[in-house]
């Protein structure tokens, strides 16, 4: 009796069975079988180890053989091993083979035939840097902030080692948040401290502290509600009377009659003498209170303020190894009626210190040009609308300000403080903090430091904004910085037609080289900068311009500039728009599109504009 077991044979998968021998030493073809007999040299039959030897009987093996007939599944497998060089694995292994080369070969060939296309560039987010005014050369040794951030951002301090850790914790910058509060806000106060607090301090290589200020001793409820809030040391301090009081150059009366006037014909908050004091303190005095001497930095945060977004690096580490003095995160509009004088006295301390002006500093993007006309009163023409040289109202948002205490306390800030001090600027009418701020950076300052913090996502009351986070993939600037002619082109093609947007067609389907070498790219870019971790954010993407009037009433007729102040700040791409097509002149369009004129970039998509 025969005994069989299955058995791999060069290769091929058969059924070699075992039997006595009963001819004369050669094999059998087995029985059934219509075809000649395979003999297979002994040879060519594998070594078997011991258990395998046993089975087998006696020398003589047959092979069974498939028919060509009726069994299903029948493959080539009956020729002999001589007769087939190529087996179905070798073939298809050639024919890969062969597909892989051509493939190389076009996208070479292609690669070729494109060599300016766009590269792609892997960000979650990079802030915007505003364009450098004409005349002014970036020195290439300086400190580069988008390079910093993308070596300095970590979703996790974990990542970082023990000695990391020890060397940023020993290195911290001499930092602190400063609020001006009342007793009666501390809930609002507890509130926007948590969200500092999980978005950013709580790490344990900040933990920077919090020092409050108040006209009136702080209650003990407040000392401890705002403390619990907080692992970082807290400073409670009584400002001075002298720092919070009318000067004795002012007149008192002319004050009272200013501000009930103001307060009468809107202007907001003008008729409280704590509000006059408290623009003069911002606006100045606050840097030069005790409590900070021993601090470098600061960070203001008003009470019922929400921070969106988790900030994933130091903030006053990028200021301190950048080397900028101010950041801001909105730039808008104010209302021209509570500051009439304020350029007057700006001017006329320009005219007077020439010396103190930074020889770099622009501040162009605060003045008037002659496209920007009064629509709300009328339109301007002739020589009328030639007018040039005056302030145009436009503020960063100072609610939400992070700079240098060194500046603030510095000879030519206190020296333009004083100036509008004297001048009864803070009392006679209602010089703000964020104006007088705005104009002394722009004037002491190059646009190199001072630092747009479009990255923070934050709120208070009326004006939000919300910076993109979702992982984007913009086109690489080029060699100035800019998107290339071909790429504003493109975006340029969006059209806006009775409400509809569509987007005209880039051009032909992407051919395979060029996508291979864009996702080549894209893998070389991540392990070239790691990227930039992607911001986590509970809030939705707001455009960079949406708060440019908002904090100017209706009641204020005053004379706007053509451009959001965001964008006159940032200059250069941001402020090409659209190509529309539209069946009346830019004034009456700007009049009857509440939105204002349309532009190729809004901030919302994260494209990276240098």
């Amino acid at each position: 009796m025969s005994s069989a077991y299955p058995r791999h044979l060069a290769g091929q998968s058969a059924r070699i069975a075992t039997r006595s021998a009963s001819g004369g030493g050669h094999i059998a073809s087995r029985s059934g079988s219509s075809h000649e007999d395979l003999l297979i040299p002994l040879g060519l039959v594998p070594q078997l180890n011991d258990d395998e030897s046993s089975i087998l009987a006696s020398p003589p093996i047959i092979v069974d053989e498939p028919s060509r007939n009726g069994i299903k599944g029948y493959s080539w497998g009956f020729l002999s091993r001589q007769m087939r060089p190529f087996s179905l694995r070798k073939t298809s292994l050639l024919l890969l083979a062969s597909f892989l080369v051509g493939s190389t070969w076009v996208f070479s060939k292609d690669a070729k035939k494109l060599p300016s296309q766009e590269m792609p560039i892997i960000d979650s987010y990079v802030p915007p840097i505003p364009h450098p005014p004409a005349g002014y050369t970036i020195q290439a040794e300086g400190p580069h902030p988008i390079q910093w951030l993308r070596k300095n951002t970590f979703l996790d301090i974990q990542d970082l080692s023990l000695s990391q850790l020890q060397e940023l914790t020993e290195t911290r910058p001499k930092a602190a948040f400063i609020s001006l509060v009342r007793n009666e806000e501390v809930d609002d106060m507890v509130s926007s401290i948590v969200q500092i607090e999980t978005r950013f301090n709580s790490r344990q290589t900040h933990r920077y502290d919090w020092v409050f200020f108040n006209n009136e001793e702080f209650t003990e409820r407040f000392k401890v509600a705002v403390s619990a809030a907080t692992n970082s040391q807290c400073h409670f301090e009584r400002i001075p009377e002298e720092h919070w009081s009318i000067p004795p150059w002012i007149d008192i009366t002319r004050f009272d009659v200013g501000r009930q006037f103001m307060g009468g014909i809107g202007v907001g908050k003008a008729w409280l003498q704590s509000y006059h004091h408290m623009c003069r303190w911002n606006a100045g005095i606050f840097a030069l209170e005790k409590r900070l001497a021993d601090y470098d930095w600061f960070w203001r945060v008003e009470p019922a303020v929400k921070f969106h977004c988790d900030i994933n690096y130091d903030v006053f580490r990028f200021m301190e190894d950048n080397d900028m003095a101010y950041g801001f995160n909105m730039a808008i509009l104010d209302d021209a009626r509570s500051f009439p004088s304020l350029w007057e006295r700006t001017r006329a301390f320009i005219d007077h210190n020439e010396e103190l002006i930074d020889e770099d500093a622009d501040f162009n993007w605060l003045l008037h040009t002659a496209d920007d006309q009064d629509h709300t009163i009328r339109p301007q023409t002739g020589v009328e609308a030639q007018i040039d040289g005056e302030y145009n109202n436009c503020q960063f948002y100072s609610n939400f300000e992070i700079g240098s205490l060194n500046f603030f306390r510095g000879k030519e800030h206190m020296a333009y403080f004083d100036h509008l001090d004297r001048a009864g600027g803070f009392y006679y009418e209602r010089f703000g903090d964020a104006p007088v701020h705005t104009l002394s950076v722009s004037m002491f300052l190059p646009k190199t430091r001072i630092w747009y913090f479009r990255d923070i996502g934050y709120a208070h009351g009326l004006c939000e904004q919300c910076p993109p986070h979702e992982h984007h993939l913009g086109p690489e600037p080029n060699s100035n910085g800019l998107l290339s002619r071909d790429v504003r082109q493109q975006a340029a093609s969006t059209r806006v037609d009775e409400g509809n947007t569509s987007t005209v067609a880039a051009g032909p389907f992407e051919s395979l080289g060029s996508s291979h070498r864009r996702w080549n790219t894209m893998a070389q870019d991540v392990e070239r900068q790691k990227g930039i971790p992607g911001l986590s954010c509970g809030c939705t993407v707001s455009a960079i311009d949406n708060n440019n009037a908002k904090l100017v009433p209706y009641e204020s007729k005053q004379r706007k500039p053509a451009d959001p102040c965001i964008r006159k700040f940032l200059g250069g791409e941001w402020l090409v728009r659209e190509n529309r097509k539209s069946d009346f002149n830019s004034v009456t369009e700007i009049v009857a599109d509440s939105d204002g004129p349309k532009y190729v970039l809004d901030g919302r998509d994260g494209r990276i504009i240098h």
